[in-house]
């Protein structure tokens, strides 16, 4: 990419705040009051986070919202997660995909702390439109196992494509194929977020939580499910910002294990 200078990174960082916020506000005000507000610290929220990660070609604003959404349910940071729903709000994202990835998460990150991010959630989206709270969303489809275990098998049949051989599967025992019927056979087979954006969802949660074996499963599924190398490269830079250079290198790595391997085929 071509380089730029502070002044050509301010005002794209003052872009990102003025959409994350909805548009119409005093970007100036707004990056100089982040500024009074942390220091240095500030300076590189607008110019790096902002101006540097968010305004990257590779992937749309709508798509980085879901990640860093996933990235800080993923970490609890739940005065950062606040502000960025309704950043993703405002990128596109409709409530019901935004609750829907903390419906993901319960199976990913656990369901404390997908139960956080959802209360977070829906203040934030209720806050927007102007309420004290939010309609109950509807209880998740009844199904017994016989058609779990249907489900479960759809799913994995696009998940498994082009895996290596043996997988990022346990033994867990009696308990296998509960689990397996709940996380492909309920959660993956939802029809409020797409398979893709589940992948993308499942990724940013998996390299945040350091987790490289499933990560390199779950990259392939992404791919599987029509992300991009690229895209998946872009969740990795996000992940600097959002959780540090370590977890994002780490991520880099299992990314580039894939990327050979497709090469390789």
């Amino acid at each position: 990419m071509a380089k730029k200078t502070h002044a050509e990174r301010r005002e794209a960082g003052k872009d990102v705040l003025n959409s994350l916020r909805g548009g119409g506000i005093d970007a100036d005000l707004a990056a100089a009051e982040t500024e009074d507000r942390l220091g240095p610290l500030g300076s590189f929220v607008v110019d790096f986070a902002l101006g540097d990660v968010w305004t990257r070609p590779g992937l749309s604003r709508r798509d980085r919202s879901l990640i860093v959404v996933s990235i800080l349910s993923t970490i609890n940071q739940l005065n950062q997660l606040r502000a960025h729903v309704q950043g993703a709000i405002n990128h596109g994202l409709t409530p019901t995909e935004v609750e829907e990835v903390m419906v993901q998460l319960g199976g990913y990150a656990g369901f404390p702390r997908a139960i956080d991010a959802m209360t977070t959630a829906r203040a934030a989206i209720a806050q927007m439109q102007g309420v004290d709270t939010l309609d109950p969303s509807p209880p998740a489809e009844p199904k017994d196992d016989d058609q779990r275990s249907a489900d479960a098998r759809d799913v994995m049949a696009k998940l498994s494509i082009n895996q290596p051989p043996g997988g990022a599967g346990a033994n867990m025992g009696s308990f296998t194929g509960t689990a397996g019927r709940f996380a492909f056979g309920e959660l993956w087979s939802r029809h409020q977020l797409s398979r893709r954006d589940r992948s993308l969802v499942v990724c940013a949660t998996l390299v945040t939580q350091d987790k490289p074996t499933e990560l390199r499963f779950h990259l392939q599924a992404a791919l599987n499910h029509g992300a991009t190398i690229e895209e998946l490269e872009e969740l990795m830079i996000t992940v600097i910002a959002y959780a540090g250079f370590p977890t994002a290198v780490e991520g880099f790595r299992a990314l580039r294990e894939i990327e050979a391997r497709q090469e390789g085929s």
